[in-house]
Formats: C-alpha cells, structure tokens, sequence
C-alpha cells in the first residue's frame, strides 16, 4: 500500500519528522469504531488503539484520532495490530457539537483537501441545502467544488447552474451525470496525495459517482 495512494505529501511528511527518530510509522485513519481504529500504513491495515500515555494526556475528544487523521503507530505486524502514540497535526476538520454533562466537539473526518457538495438535478434539487453545506465547507479548511448530478435527467441544466453560481460565487460548479462519460471532469481533483471526500443527500448519487471514478462496483 502507497503512502501517497492514502494522501501522503510532504506537508503531511513534515508532521511526522518528530515521531521518525521514536520508529513510529505513518498511519492514516480509516475507521472509528468506540475508541477502536482501522488505520493504513505502508505495511497494510491494522486494528489500533491509542497508548495509555496518548489517553492520559488527552484533554477531550478531539484530541483523539478522527477518521482522514495522519497517525504514528508502532505496529505488531504479526497481530495485525498497531498502537497509536500520535496524531499529526491536521490540515482541516469537520466537527460537530456533542451534548453531554459538558459540550464537546467531536472530530467527524480530517485532512479532507476538496469536498464534493453533490446535489441532484431530479426532483430533490433544493438549493438552500447547497448553501447549507457551504458553510461547514469552507469552516473546515476543505475547498468546497459543488457537484450537480443527474444532469442527464435536468430540462434546463444552464438554469439551474446559474442558479447555484449566484449563491455559490467563486465555487467551481460541474454538472455531470455519473454514469457516462462526464465524471472524468472530477478525476482531476482525484490525485496522489490529495484528500477527495463526498457529503450529500441520501439518493444523490454518491455511491455510483465513487464507483464511476474508481472504475469497480466497490461502493
């Protein structure tokens, strides 16, 4: 497994210069499941959890690892385990507020660099659910890119488009239909290590975009 295939660049290298010198090795966070981590690294994929010395010092849950976090992990190849003694400092976060005894943020996904706002040009278009997801958008540090799918299903494309652009100024805006062709105007944000991620409605059409771009049913 590529480093770079997980997004690894050199500002992500230049976080991870203070764990080389302890053996750590690069990890990326895939999944969270109740304080449970499936991390990629180089040498494959290994169920993780933090250190008690990265617990002691946590001050909440956000400074715990978040799904898109760059880790350093000692990792127990033959137990296709890995403990996590860090995490690098991240370059964007979506996060949201938690009721409890106290208020907390928690982390939803990091290190996100183009987020994928996709809407559907059927009868679910709704373009005030486009300027709600603007907003967290560009508070995460991401670079938002409006994504309006099924256009091969839309009477008037232009109109719509139009329609976005005037709330959206400055946001790239592609209309596509995720089942031919047009997807390739996406693949240029798809490259080695560079974070690509996808929000939107249920039915929209996230899934078969994934899929268009890897190329497999995988989704």
């Amino acid at each position: 497994m590529k480093l770079s295939d997980l997004g690894w660049n050199p500002r992500v290298a230049v976080g991870f210069e203070s764990f080389r010198s302890a053996g750590l090795a690069p990890a990326r966070v895939a999944r969270e499941e109740r304080e449970h981590y499936l991390v990629y690294a180089e040498a494959g994929e290994f169920l993780s959890e933090v250190s008690g010395k990265f617990r002691f010092a946590a001050t909440g849950r956000a400074d715990f690892p978040a799904v898109g976090d760059w880790v350093a992990v000692e990792i127990r190849a033959s137990e296709g385990k890995a403990t996590i003694h860090g995490v690098l400092p991240r370059r964007s976060q979506f996060s949201r507020k938690v009721a409890g005894v106290k208020t907390e943020e928690q982390i939803v996904a990091t290190n996100v660099d183009t987020l994928f706002l996709v809407c559907a040009l059927d009868g679910d278009f709704n373009p005030r659910r486009v300027e709600r997801y603007l907003a967290p958008a560009w508070d995460s540090g991401a670079t938002p890119v409006i994504v309006l799918n099924k256009a091969d299903v839309c009477a008037d494309v232009f109109a719509l488009i139009a329609e976005v652009e005037l709330i959206a100024p400055g946001v790239a805006v592609h209309a596509i239909s995720a089942l031919d062709a047009e997807v390739d105007v996406l693949r240029r944000y798809c490259v080695p290590g560079h974070t690509v991620a996808l929000v939107g409605s249920s039915g929209v059409g996230k899934s078969t975009l994934i899929n268009a771009l890897l190329g497999e049913d995988r989704q």
